[in-house]
């Protein structure tokens, strides 16, 4: 009989074939293990979303189509650590204009980019700074060329008005400056992570009506939105502490010979009408509260002045019940006169009043104070102080 002997040659080369099959499966499965290092040399892509934030990073919610954006550049640097000493390696253009087919988006925008410098070390923590910069930022505060590769350190990452603008700081007045960074440990297998960067300049923006042209028969020449100090011409680009002490500034006022209390002046023209609104914003860098003294302190004023510059009147401002008033001193004290004192944080824009609801400053109006609000309108200072 034939078939017999035929299966019993068929079983025997399937059972050989079966223990081939499972010695080399075995074979595999160690060679898989022993392939998997647990010290890996070779540093894998890092990889990193770059978002610009239009909108506001407040505790208040006011989204929608006005916050917007005028970045045109983001500019990458890379410290190699996470300490003020840590040194800056690398500075990488992101090529956020091309990216998006040199149109520049103007409301929050998110890219995906390679990290091309080489020399990163795994195991080893790396700060991701970023700063985004608009068409006249650059030049106004110097960057991307002041953060210097191998010789600034990561206390040093700091944003300052260059040239002129420390004597005239004219360009800053509309020139927005984002930044934001992130802490990255690199690894074989590759390693991602995310940049928010959030503006690092504050707005302030005034609306007035009935605006008086003369004051017991004095001329008024001007509007002003006065600081209670100088202006400060440099910014951490790394946020610092908000509360419950506000320590996310520089203290380094402008000369006293710049005016740079003067935030703002809105010339009053003759002809100017009781339903004439006028109207102008700035962008400002942070500064603290003031220290409380007297009972006279504030933060931001309203002045009418003459054409000589005497103030003709003026009107202390406070911020909004529904807005973080806090001064940042953090003693626990209360102070009734506390309203009119608060900091100018980054990333807020101080209101004076709205394009739609003006501040009334009828020569018969008497007013112990003007409210100001957080509001999203960034793009205000931009249209109306073109």
């Amino acid at each position: 009989m034939i078939y017999p002997i035929i299966r019993k040659y068929l079983y025997g080369w399937l059972l050989a074939f079966s223990l081939l099959a499972v010695s080399c499966g075995q074979e595999e499965e160690i060679t898989e293990a022993t392939s998997n290092p647990a010290t890996p040399t070779e540093t894998g892509d890092v990889i990193l979303n770059f978002t610009v934030a239009g909108d506001l990073s407040t505790r208040t919610d006011l989204s929608g189509s006005d916050n917007v954006q005028h970045v045109t550049a983001v500019h990458l640097y890379i410290f190699d650590g996470t300490g003020d000493n840590s040194s800056c390696l690398a500075s990488e253009d992101i090529g956020w204009l091309a990216y998006f087919g040199n149109h520049a988006p103007t409301t929050t925008a998110t890219m995906r980019y390679h990290v091309k410098y080489t020399g990163l070390v795994n195991g080893s923590p790396y700060t991701f700074l970023a700063i985004g910069l608009d068409d006249r930022s650059g030049s106004t505060y110097g960057l991307p060329s002041t953060i210097k590769v191998g010789t600034t350190v990561l206390s040093q990452a700091i944003a300052t008005l260059a040239g002129s603008e420390a004597s005239t700081w004219t360009a800053i007045r509309q020139s927005e400056l984002f930044a934001g960074a992130t802490i990255l440990t690199p690894n074989s297998y590759g390693t991602q992570g995310n940049v928010d960067l959030w503006r690092r300049v504050a707005g302030v923006m005034g609306w007035f009506t009935n605006v008086p042209t003369q004051i017991s028969g004095n001329i008024v020449s001007a509007l002003r939105i006065t600081l209670y100090t100088q202006q400060n011409k440099s910014v951490p680009l790394l946020q610092r502490q908000q509360t419950p002490v506000f320590k996310d500034y520089i203290n380094s006022p402008l000369n006293a010979s710049t005016d740079g209390q003067i935030l703002i002046e809105i010339p009053v023209p003759s002809g100017t009408t009781s339903a004439t609104v006028l109207s102008k914003g700035t962008y400002v860098l942070p500064v603290p509260a003031p220290t409380p003294v007297n009972t006279n302190d504030y933060t931001l004023k309203v002045e009418i002045v003459n054409a000589a510059g005497t103030t003709l009147r003026s009107t202390r401002v406070t911020l909004s019940d529904n807005d973080d008033s806090s001064t940042g001193n953090g003693t626990g004290i209360i102070d009734p006169e506390g309203v009119y004192r608060f900091p100018i944080v980054a990333n807020r824009f101080y209101g004076i009043g709205t394009k739609a609801v003006p501040i009334n400053l009828g020569a018969n109006l008497t007013r112990n104070y003007i409210t100001s609000k957080i509001l999203p309108h960034w793009e205000m200072i931009k249209e109306e102080n073109n």
